[in-house]
């Protein structure tokens, strides 16, 4: 999957839209305010990655470790114990990549629609 200057694998297009994730649901140049900032839109967790596809922890970590490079997520760390898990965010940048080709192709929703 290519998205301007995004270059996606199958395997970490289906890991970016994890979750409650959905490309879909950028259709405006505003990075997280896209959904109304609604950040089970814009991250992940390991376990929610785990739940929502048919890869294993060690593949997740590889892919995840890939779109980080590429630029398409990062990751909050936190505290697992006085926290939560680490987030995987996507980035604005990517996220603002994704709304202008819904732009372009006449694609993309609001989230709540």
């Amino acid at each position: 999957m290519k998205i301007e200057t995004y270059e996606l694998t199958d395997k970490e297009a289906t890991l970016a839209q994890c979750a409650d994730i959905k490309f879909e649901y950028f259709y405006e140049e505003t990075g997280y305010s896209n959904c109304d900032g609604d950040s089970s839109f814009l991250c992940f967790t390991l376990r929610e990655a785990l739940k929502t596809t048919d890869f294993d922890k060690h593949q997740i970590a590889g892919i995840i470790g890939s779109l980080e490079k590429k630029g398409v997520l990062y990751i909050e760390h936190r505290d697992p114990v006085y926290e939560a898990p680490d987030l995987f965010y996507l980035s604005e940048n990517f996220i603002n990549a994704v709304a202008r080709k819904n732009i372009k192709e006449g694609k993309g929703r609001y989230c709540f629609a």
